[in-house]
């Protein structure tokens, strides 16, 4: 995701955002990445102070018992942190960098109580490396490079924690090719590799981009690209390009309200309300959602099948299993077997570990990996919870930094969280509102029991329908960039009898 501060600052005046009383929050830092060999002149540059360093947690090593590849169901131990958002692996799999949230007040964002932190864990001998604030950590093929979001609003490369280089992108989305970063600036895109920037192509004239406006991201062989222009009206432009030779055509895609590329090769997912579509260039295979037993989806890391299930309702002290069906292009009827973890969410490169944030409050979680093909039963695990608090139940809709909090001139909880990321109900009721909105842009309302109703904005794919039932912590919708917004985050707003009321103190 794309939430820095310094961006939002450059970019959007205080006045004008007093005025749409919306901002996102979330920041980034240097990563730690270990090769040897030469390496460019270091970038010299200040990092935030690093968090508090949990005891190291060795992660046991031993040989894989043959068991079903998609069955994850062994525990393994891992420090204590909180709320993990993205994961970038090493390519040997040997260590994992985390994007997670911490309490760090900023006064970067106004009335900002936490931010993205990026922290090192090295799973052979447990040890946990605070890097400093940032996100959107990604790994060159090789492992030598690790690019982030910085604190500051830098795109950096880094080598060993040392940053290397600081690429002028103007647009989030990055991806490597090797050890080449794929990178867009306005009209140009533009490649970093051994210290040298390249141009490689130019968009289209009309596709200057400018973000939050549009949104592009590059398929995971960046051979491809696509830009979503979301516009006053509601309304979404899509535009899939060629990255080498720059051109871009308009794709038709009536209805659809969330895309998201493979993590390899060039598929494409896209989802509407009833249905789900993978492009791969001029092959479109589709599927009802009603086939499956869910609206939920994560890809296998070699994007051989797309799992599609029910995510279980959030209980908070317990870690439950859920069965995900593989939709794939040899339509085999194998079906995965996930925690119900959220946050996020999603396999290492490999398909050895499973990770993403278990439930332990109203509030907030932690980081939990899980081994796949170990051939262990799935069966619930028991795991520390806070009390809940005898004057609250409402639970925070996603695993993400709150960066605006409910103040006269703002009327809910703006949370940061990665495009696509889960979103739960905060309580037991019935879907009272689908769709799109002036300012608020697609959003989600539940009425509760307690006569409270809540809503959640911006939000891409809805994962319910008006008047259907749902539970406290069921799925209902994934976080989006619709509507007036600096950047993928859900406003959730609470109201009681239509008088605004702040949903952390309910």
């Amino acid at each position: 995701m794309f939430s820095l501060a310094s961006w939002i600052i450059k970019r959007v005046t205080t006045a004008t955002l007093i005025t749409i009383a919306i901002l996102v929050g979330g920041c980034t830092s240097p990563a730690a990445v270990s090769s040897p060999g030469p390496v460019p002149t270091a970038v010299e540059t200040p990092a935030p102070p690093p968090t508090t360093i949990p005891t190291a947690t060795p992660v046991p090593t031993r040989a894989r018992p043959t068991g079903d590849p998609l069955s994850c169901a062994e525990r393994v131990p891992v420090p204590e942190i909180a709320d993990v958002v993205g994961t970038a692996w090493a390519p040997d799999g040997a260590s994992v960098v985390l994007a997670h949230v911490v309490p760090l007040p900023s006064s970067r964002i106004t009335g900002s109580p936490e931010d993205f932190f990026l922290d090192s864990l090295d799973l052979r001998s447990g040890e946990l490396v605070p890097i400093g604030v940032g996100e959107r950590p990604r790994f060159s093929a090789s492992g030598r490079y690790l690019s982030y979001w910085s604190w500051d609003g830098d795109l950096r490369v880094a080598i060993g924690g040392r940053v290397v280089a600081l690429p002028h992108a103007t647009t989030p989305d990055v991806r490597w090719a090797g050890d080449t970063l794929f990178f867009i600036e306005k009209k140009e895109i533009r490649t970093w590799a051994d210290g040298i920037e390249r141009t490689i192509s130019h968009l289209p004239d009309e596709l200057e981009l400018s973000y939050p406006h549009d949104d592009a991201h590059f398929s995971a062989d960046t051979e491809r690209f696509l830009v979503t222009r979301y516009l006053a009206d509601g309304s979404v432009r899509r535009y899939l390009g060629n990255t080498r030779a720059g051109t871009a055509g308009e794709l038709d895609l009536p209805g659809a309200t969330y895309t998201e590329w493979a993590p390899a090769g060039h598929t494409l997912l896209v989802r509407y309300a009833d249905r789900l579509e993978l492009r791969d260039d001029a092959i479109v295979r589709g599927a009802p959602l009603s086939r499956f037993a869910g609206p939920v989806h994560t890809w296998l890391p070699d994007a051989r099948a797309l799992l599609v299930g029910q995510l279980s309702a959030a209980q908070l002290g317990s870690i439950r299993f859920d069965a995900f069906a593989a939709w794939a292009s040899d339509a085999s009827a194998a079906t995965a077997t996930l925690p119900d973890l959220v946050g996020a969410r999603e396999f290492s490169p490999d398909g050895a570990f499973f990770v993403g944030t278990a439930r332990t409050g109203l509030r907030g979680g932690r980081l939990e990996i899980f081994r796949c093909g170990t051939g262990v039963a799935a069966a619930p695990i028991a795991i520390a919870a806070a009390p809940e608090p005898s004057d609250r139940r409402l639970l925070r809709p996603v695993v993400g930094a709150i960066t605006q909090v409910v103040r006269p001139t703002h009327t809910g909880i703006d949370i940061a969280a990665p495009l696509g990321t889960v979103l739960v109900a905060s309580d037991d009721g019935v879907v009272s509102e689908v769709g799109q909105v002036t300012v608020g842009g697609r959003r989600v309302c539940v009425r509760h029991p307690s006569a409270i109703e809540t809503c959640q904005y911006h939000t891409s794919a809805a994962l319910v329908t008006v008047g259907q039932r749902v539970v406290r912590g069921q799925p209902i919708a994934l976080i989006g960039l619709t509507g007036v917004t600096t950047g993928p985050h859900v406003h959730w707003e609470a109201t009681a009898v239509g008088t605004i009321v702040d949903p952390l103190t309910r």
